[in-house]
């Protein structure tokens, strides 16, 4: 079986999610791992509309926190998880830190995870990765990744869309990226490492026969753009 992901509407943690599990990934699959982790974090699904087309939306919910970590710290967190998918969680992280330590003039192991970090990120990565072992593609491809358009803030302040870590993630990995229509942030950096993590191909749907997809609903409905990442899932031709 293998895998492509469908970008023109950007990535984020929580659409990866979704698309998971619209394309038959149970829940618990998904969240089993994040509860291993102890920190209080619980997953919801939600069916709902994006550009008028049916999706998966993933709520992730968490405590209030003022941890701050490093990447050393997030990387102990995985310990107690599954091999493959401590393995796939930590490349993510690894790639995260190094693109934000470009970002911000610092080494990787100085990066202060405020955001990519937070609970709620942890949760997206780790959940993911379960969710892509748990699929267990012979291999995994995507199309030209969106990016977006405008400002938005971060921990320091407003920020340019796409935000410099996404751009750095890219350029590392090789991504094949466009503006997109949307006039908000369609890339994450968590969604730009996951799948700079897991694609082996960057191309237009391949020849396949299909058996599942799933479509994961990002936070905005906009008008502009059906604002879901896609998966499809099939037997190669």
């Amino acid at each position: 079986m293998i895998g492509w992901f469908d970008g023109s509407a950007g990535a984020s943690g929580d659409m990866m999610l979704g698309a998971l599990a619209g394309a038959g990934v149970p829940l618990e699959a998904l969240a089993e791992p994040i509860g291993q982790l102890d920190l209080g974090i619980n997953l919801r699904q939600e069916p709902v509309e994006r550009g008028g087309l049916a999706a998966t939306r993933i709520h992730v919910d968490v405590p209030e926190t003022r941890t701050v970590r490093h990447l050393a710290d997030v990387l102990a967190l995985f310990s107690p998880l599954d091999a493959a998918v401590t393995a796939l969680a930590s490349d993510v992280f690894q790639r995260l830190a190094q693109a934000e330590a470009e970002v911000h003039n610092m080494t990787p192991e100085e990066v202060h995870f405020h955001e990519v970090g937070a609970l709620d990120s942890i949760a997206d990565v780790v959940g993911a990765a379960a969710g892509l072992v748990h699929l267990g593609l012979e291999s995994v491809s995507a199309s030209t990744l969106s990016l977006g358009n405008g400002t938005t803030r971060g921990a320091h302040g407003p920020l340019p869309i796409p935000v410099p870590a996404v751009l750095r993630l890219a350029a590392a990995a090789s991504v094949p990226v466009q503006a997109g229509p949307a006039p908000f942030e369609s890339t994450t950096p968590t969604g730009a490492a996951l799948l700079a993590s897991i694609v082996d191909k960057w191309e237009p749907m391949p020849a396949m026969t299909i058996h599942a997809i799933g479509l994961g609903a990002g936070s905005k409905d906009s008008d502009v753009v059906a604002n879901a990442l896609r998966l499809v899932v099939g037997e190669q031709l």
